[in-house]
């Protein structure tokens, strides 16, 4: 069945290559042209089609599934809807791929402990002075704020590792899982006092605006994204399914995400794999409802790919501009991404993106506003990179 959608897929596309000019991944990649949508299409087509045993896996693992492609292409055709189609293909060994062994690394640590790294207790002491409400809305973090601090760490030790080493880690580690519960002791301090605090500010802001909410503290499982993003649909499936009978056994009935992949994730992705899924999804920002002061300080935003490009809805552009002078150097509508997704596997694709976007915005104005903690963690070059959360309850009357 999969194959047969990604020749759908294929057929439809018309080789015009408007996709490259908006590809992130592609100039990053020096212009290699299997890590650019055209090339992954054509890539895939020979792949499905020969069945002969090639290195594809880098070419579809790098595809940051921003979905700028098909904001240009004349045929409507996804290369990252099919990007993500042969990671599954890779991954099901449905076709011949390279293995790729930091994504079987991760897809064992999230199977085992819940959590990419182990973390569960750490993840929630951020929430441990704070006092939640008795309620069937939960604050759902999926983790994402809380592990950027490590990832961080992780990807500037990594840079100073060959790559051969560092995939016989991740193997090693597949084999030991347990081993990544080390990672507790490797963080940016800077980067986990930022993300705490960012939580907090959440937290902070929802209270004044009326919300009663609760948090399951460490018994809050993450998601699997990655279980998705790389293939695993399988797994990823049965893991859904898990955490959602889980929270309909805890009577949760709706529930406030904090980040876009994990919105994206609950409420487009959730549904697909799930019976009878009835659990409301809002975002977090949906549900700020009090003043701010105004300010005539010109800021630009960071929109997130996986809210304006994957076609969902939020409130955080306009509260923004009823608060500050927004300048964006594109249309509402569209937004480049930060390269974030790629920081595990392709940290020198990643780089370059986030680094290119990064001037992008510096040229629109002089402080950038994040509504993603991988955004954020990938565009901080400066001081004057500042979530949403951060700069909005500075504004608070």
């Amino acid at each position: 069945m999969t194959k047969n959608q990604i020749l759908k897929i294929t057929d439809e596309c018309i080789k015009c290559g408007f996709c490259e000019s908006v590809c992130p991944t592609l100039p990053a990649a020096g212009y290699n042209s299997i890590k650019g949508a055209r090339g992954r299409i054509i890539l895939a087509q020979f792949a499905i089609n020969t069945g002969e045993e090639l290195q594809i896996s880098d070419s579809f693992y790098s595809c940051l599934d921003c979905f700028a492609c098909l904001q240009v292409c004349p045929a409507g055709v996804n290369a990252g809807e099919l990007s993500h189609l042969m990671k599954e293909e890779i991954a099901e060994k449905h076709i011949n791929g390279n293995r790729v062994d930091i994504a079987d690394m991760i897809k064992e640590t999230i199977l085992r402990f819940r959590n990419p790294l182990g973390l569960n207790r750490e993840s929630a002491e951020w929430a441990s002075s704070i006092n939640f409400d008795e309620s069937d809305t939960i604050l759902f973090t999926g983790d994402m704020y809380q592990l950027m601090a490590y990832t961080k760490f992780i990807n500037y030790v990594r840079k100073y590792f060959d790559r051969n080493l560092f995939n016989a880690f991740s193997r090693l580690i597949s084999r030991h899982p347990d081993l990544i519960k080390l990672s507790r002791h490797f963080y940016d301090i800077n980067m986990k006092v930022k993300m705490e605090n960012n939580l907090r500010n959440i937290v902070r802001l929802l209270k004044m605006s009326g919300v009663k909410f609760n948090y399951l503290r460490e018994d809050e499982d993450y998601p699997g994204m990655f279980l998705y993003d790389l293939g695993y649909i399988n797994e990823f499936k049965k893991y859904a399914n898990n955490v959602y009978n889980k929270l309909k056994k805890l009577n949760v009935k709706k529930i406030i995400c904090i980040d876009p992949h994990t919105y994206d994730l609950m409420k487009n992705i959730y549904p697909e794999y799930i019976k009878n899924y009835d659990i409301e999804i809002y975002y977090y920002t949906d549900l700020i409802n009090m003043n701010f002061e105004k300010t005539s300080e010109e800021i630009t935003v960071q929109q997130p790919c996986h809210i304006v490009l994957h076609k969902n809805n939020y409130r955080a552009l306009d509260i923004l501009k009823k608060s500050a002078n927004v300048k964006l150097n594109e249309p509402e509508n569209l937004t480049s991404c930060c390269g974030g997704p790629d920081e595990l596997l392709f940290p020198e694709i990643a780089s370059e993106v986030s680094y290119k976007r990064y001037n992008n915005l510096k040229q629109t104005a002089g402080k950038i506003i994040t509504i993603c903690p991988l955004c954020y963690n990938n565009l901080s070059y400066d001081e004057n990179v500042i979530d949403f959360s951060d700069f909005m309850i500075k504004l608070i009357k």
